[in-house]
């Protein structure tokens, strides 16, 4: 065959490819709810697991990026062929289906399965060539005009030819036996003791009812009538199609077990003359339209996710992909995927006002970001929507967001807090420091690494001493992370820190929910009013503890004025 046996639509021809291995840390899948994101792109269920791999291989090769964009654009702007493909997928799982339960068949099954999945390769490579030629004229991405040329090859092989005009040939000698005639003889108490075969027929057998024929009504019409229906196998509705289907316990009656036996063994020989035609094609084989299902499932469950994102007025726009050595991550109006999905899955009515977008800047002016802020402020999810998107876009994805400019990292490493695990000898600080040792030892500055409240199980001064000591660590080896803490004084006095220790990748502090109804202010006496908007400033530690006092009603002054209340003291 003259096909490139390694063409892909995930993969540009020559282009590396990565397992993925020890990219991710130990809780990273949890912690970014990457399960989540599989099944939000699947189109059904059964393309989870090839979904979540491809996010999971965390690409870098910014062609292979490039390749996987320009097919997405060509699905997203030509939406007759995305319609037409995605129809076609029920006939591209037929061949996966074939493929998978063909071999260790007997040979008469073997035969018919192997005339149905050649019957099916023939009408896929047609249909293939038909809606690339039709629908797909405005379509510029490589990987379609690639496929379009292996499907072209695929179509004037010799070999695909002589079966495309054989086939029928075949299928009708197969169709040539569609009943059969059986002499059944009986001992003295009328029991079967022998059967014969008496002709082989080309038309199916009607049986009318037994008194019909005894009346006479139907005497001297077609053989093909019986004296009367004795047995059939009842039809069942499956996918959709009614279809007869033989029931274990039909087949089991040890009268019938030696006779259905002997039948196999003719309807054997009939095809035998078949199954001999059928080696000149061996050498076809269905692999690239297989593969090609799940990577069409692909692309065609993140159009569907993009057009729902869009109908909500919420962000989805294609990246620009920079270098790796760039170390670069620009997001303008980032929303975090999951959460605006589960709030679309709500049936919120205006669920794209709730969700609050923000913008994301990693570069030379600042890699690591402690982000501080009070409870509930949106910490949490800026910190996971950092993490989603970027993975978005290493599977040559949009990202949620109004624009975006991003690197590839070479591994996504979280620390998200976690219940104290029992059993182990140790105690949950003890388990961080073990997280984060981990991490440390796989990272580069290449890398991402997302801290939620890590290092939150000791004491405050106890905390705030070590998660320095990580800070310190990252920066040195210059990866770009995020921070996010109660430990306020951990992004106090960043411009001396940033001077004193070494690495480039520069510590800057992010608040979450600044605003306070006295204005932006250090007044003490202003209440907290939680926007989820994230932007640089120094931290507001005492403004958000004062704010939260005054608003659940228990600063001193609240609590006093109770106190007199209950005394009667004016």
């Amino acid at each position: 065959m003259k096909t490139d046996p390694e063409f892909s639509l995930l993969y540009p021809p020559g282009s590396p490819r990565s397992s993925g291995m020890n990219r991710w840390g130990e809780n990273t899948l949890e912690d970014l709810g990457i399960h989540q994101l599989a099944w939000d792109l699947s189109l059904d269920n059964k393309y989870q697991a090839s979904i979540e791999a491809i996010l999971l291989e965390l690409c870098s090769d910014i062609d292979t990026l490039t390749y996987r964009q320009e097919i997405l654009q060509d699905f997203l702007e030509n939406p007759a062929l995305a319609g037409a493909l995605q129809a076609l997928l029920p006939t591209l799982a037929k061949l996966h289906d074939y493929a998978e339960t063909r071999t260790d068949k007997a040979p008469l099954p073997e035969t018919l399965g192997r005339l149905t999945e050649l019957n099916t390769y023939i009408t896929c490579i047609r249909k293939f060539q038909a809606l690339l030629g039709e629908t797909s004229s405005g379509a510029r991405s490589r990987g379609l005009a690639q496929l379009r040329l292996q499907l072209a090859s695929l179509a004037e092989d010799e070999t695909f030819l002589s079966l495309e005009k054989g086939l029928p040939e075949l299928l009708a000698k197969l169709n040539t036996v569609p009943s059969i005639t059986i002499g059944i003889n009986l001992d003295s108490e009328l029991r079967p003791i022998e059967a014969t075969l008496l002709a082989i027929h080309d038309k199916p057998f009607r049986g009318d009812t037994l008194f019909d024929r005894l009346l006479g009504k139907f005497a001297g019409q077609n053989p093909e009538h019986g004296i009367g229906p004795m047995h059939e196998v009842p039809y069942l509705m499956v996918n959709g199609i009614d279809t007869r289907v033989v029931k274990i316990p039909d087949r089991a009656d040890p009268h019938l077990v030696p006779l259905f036996r002997d039948l196999f063994d003719i309807l054997r020989a009939i095809l035998e003359p078949i199954t001999r035609e059928l080696k000149q094609y061996a050498q076809l084989n269905a692999r690239l339209l297989i593969q090609l299902e799940s990577e069409i499932a692909f692309y065609l469950g993140a159009v569907a996710l993009i057009h729902r994102m869009q109908a909500a007025g919420l962000p989805m726009c294609a990246p620009k992909t920079v270098t790796v050595d760039a170390r670069l991550c620009s997001m303008q109006g980032m929303v975090n995927l999951i959460l605006a999905l589960h709030q679309l899955d709500s049936g919120l009515p205006s669920a794209a006002d709730s969700i609050v977008p923000n913008d994301v800047d990693f570069g030379p002016q600042g890699r690591i970001f402690i982000l501080t802020g009070p409870n509930q402020g949106g910490k949490t999810v800026y910190t996971q929507g950092v993490g989603l998107a970027q993975i978005l876009f290493q599977a040559g994805l949009y990202v949620p967001a109004q624009a975006a400019r991003m690197s590839p990292v070479d591994g996504i490493y979280t620390h998200f807090t976690t219940l104290e695990k029992t059993g182990e000898g140790t105690g949950r600080l003890a388990e961080e420091a073990k997280r984060l040792n981990e991490i440390f030892r796989s990272i580069s500055d290449k890398s991402l690494v997302l801290l939620n409240e890590s290092l939150s199980s000791t004491s405050p001064g106890e905390s705030l001493y070590l998660a320095r000591d990580i800070v310190r660590a990252l920066k040195l080896f210059g990866v770009r992370a995020i921070f996010a803490t109660h430990l306020h004084e951990l992004a106090s006095d960043l411009d001396a820190f940033n001077a004193s220790a070494p690495g480039d990748s520069r510590v800057v502090s992010l608040v979450a929910g600044v605003n306070m109804e006295s204005g932006e202010t250090d007044d003490l006496n202003g209440k907290v009013h939680a926007n989820y908007v994230i932007k640089p400033g120094p931290p507001r530690g005492l403004s958000y503890a004062r704010g939260i006092a005054l608003r659940y009603g228990i600063s001193f002054e609240q609590l006093q004025a109770h106190w007199k209340e209950q005394h009667g003291i004016q």
